[in-house]
């Protein structure tokens, strides 16, 4: 009987270990799908600033424009 009860704890000990590479490998492929998301929100966050920036910069024009407009219709009344 003693080779079954070897046999038993190996099997058991074989089943400890895929369970815990299973495991494992769950682990990493959500770490992964959670990386993915974050590259993605790095892109979308960039493309944003960059919208943002482009607009400020738009803006500051318009205003330097209206600035120059009045101090000229000044001048001219």
């Amino acid at each position: 009987m003693e080779p079954a009860d070897g046999r038993v704890i190996l099997f058991i000990i074989i089943g400890l270990a895929v369970f815990a590479l299973g495991r494992r490998f769950q682990t990493m492929l959500i770490m992964r799908q959670v990386w993915k998301q974050s590259a993605r929100q790095v892109s979308a966050r960039k493309v944003t600033a960059h919208n943002a920036a482009r607009s400020m910069v738009g803006i500051t024009l318009i205003a330097v424009f209206v600035v120059w407009l009045v101090l000229n219709l000044n001048r001219v009344m």
